[in-house]
């Protein structure tokens, strides 16, 4: 998949959790608010930023790979993304 296509995909996927997010927040401010859905929109919202997360890991990982950069330098940029994915 071309690099521009994922880039597109995963800003889609960015707007579905910020229209998650604006849902969660509008519920604050309704009395009548539903607990149980607001909840559920919660989980899913954090679902969806794992699964973006993963997404753009992947993505990482793809574009260093393609490069054809040293093996020294893959080594540690795979080192880095794994370092960083795991400490979120």
């Amino acid at each position: 998949m071309k690099e521009i296509d994922v880039r597109t995909q995963l800003v889609h996927r960015i707007h579905r959790i910020q229209g998650q997010l604006e849902a969660i927040e509008k519920g604050l401010f309704d009395d009548k608010a539903d607990c149980e859905k607001t909840l559920m929109q919660l989980k899913a919202s954090s679902q969806a930023l794992k699964k973006f997360g993963e997404a753009y890991m992947h993505a990482y990982m793809d574009k260093c790979f393609t490069e054809k950069r040293g093996s020294s330098n893959i080594k540690e940029n795979v080192r880095k993304a794994i370092r960083t994915a795991f400490s979120i």
